[in-house]
């Protein structure tokens, strides 16, 4: 049963708009290959914090920043990834917009590192706050990438490369999963532009020469969260609401990809390679502002966390790269726990495990 708001919202679009929901039959789309301008990071040891749906305003959000800063101090840190849903319950209309400094630069600045930035749903909402139907909002996040060099987001699709250690690529899954259809009808699930950034995700990791490649989108592939699995989102009656699009974009890429990151479910979650998707890891970090909601799929994980805000952290080396989840309780204790350690074999094959 779809919540109350998207019944309303559903219902005014339906008579002009079920027409519409297949993707438009355009020219074939070209998705660039843009690649992210960082600062040197280190190339032998490279430390990665990870946090999604962070952007509330709310003090959930403050107290995970306050630990982030606090383990960061500690043990060390040289990157962020934010893995969409950067503002609730919209993302703002322009560059100038005080969101960007309160739900952004004022928080995680102290920090001192750069962010890889992939857009959400709340970023692209249209009618309703996270509908996922306005890719205009992923734009305005993009130009700010122009404007604040401690918020990395080229493209709405880019890669970024961290010597020979690493490499990143960010895709934008919103449109892939919107709850109404989206207002660029070749950005719809099969359309044009979902295939073209299919291809180029698919090319791009399947041609790194780096060690570790990890994926960076919003929607999640596996998740025993209340959204549920890629292709299944929600139980919603649409298909090109339920994700389908998701699963084949990250599909796409399985068994060439390490790990692929998202949010979009407000809890911490990792899993070892699935029969769906042999050979590559999976995890949610969705719980940096917004938690809520128990687990409700039973698909064995490697690791979760439901009910608790927190955030994963990655340590890469040339020979492993160890998962560590932190969760932040009601008195701010934060408390670390190895997730997954994938190591690599003296002949560089993968052993994920």
């Amino acid at each position: 049963m779809l919540p109350k708001m998207w019944r309303g919202a559903l219902g005014v679009l339906l008579g002009v708009t079920l027409g519409s929901c297949a993707p438009a039959l355009t020219d074939p789309v070209v998705v660039p290959d843009v690649r992210a301008s960082l600062p040197a990071l280190p190339t032998e040891r490279l430390r990665v914090l990870v946090m999604g749906d962070q952007g509330t305003g709310s003090e959930v959000q403050r107290r995970v920043a306050a630990a982030m800063r606090e383990v960061c101090a500690r043990e060390g840190c040289d990157l962020g990834v934010a893995l969409g849903d950067n503002f609730y319950p919209a993302g703002p209309k322009d560059v100038s917009s005080p969101l960007f400094r309160e739900r952004f630069a004022d928080v995680y600045g102290p920090l001192g590192f750069p962010f890889l930035v992939v857009p959400g749903n709340h970023d692209e909402s249209w009618l309703v706050g996270g509908d996922g139907a306005d890719a205009r909002g992923a734009d305005v996040q993009v130009a700010y990438s122009r404007v604040n060099g401690q918020w990395v987001m080229p493209a709405r699709t880019y890669r970024a490369p961290v010597g020979t250690l690493a490499e990143f690529f960010g895709v934008d899954t919103a449109p892939l999963a919107a709850y109404l259809p989206g207002l660029r009808p070749a950005e719809r699930p099969g359309g044009a532009w979902d295939q073209a950034q299919r291809a180029w995700l698919s090319g791009a990791v399947r041609g790194s020469g780096a060690r570790w490649r990890l994926v960076l989108g919003h929607h999640p592939l596996f998740s025993n969260g209340k959204h549920g699995n890629a292709g299944a989102y929600d139980r919603f009656p649409f298909e090109f609401q339920k994700g389908g699009a998701v699963r084949d974009l990250y599909g796409s890429v399985c068994g060439a990809a390490d790990l692929i990151l998202s949010g979009h479910v407000h809890a911490l979650e990792v899993f070892a390679p699935q029969p769906e998707c042999p050979g590559t890891w999976t995890a949610v970090s969705g719980a940096a502002g917004e938690v809520g909601g128990g687990p409700s799929g039973s698909r064995a994980a490697a690791f979760a966390a439901f009910g608790q805000p927190g955030f994963l952290r990655l340590d890469l080396t040339p020979a492993e790269l160890v998962v560590t989840a932190y969760t932040v309780a009601a008195d701010d204790t934060v408390t670390a726990r190895e997730a997954a350690r994938l190591k690599v074999t003296a002949q560089q094959g993968k052993l994920r495990g």
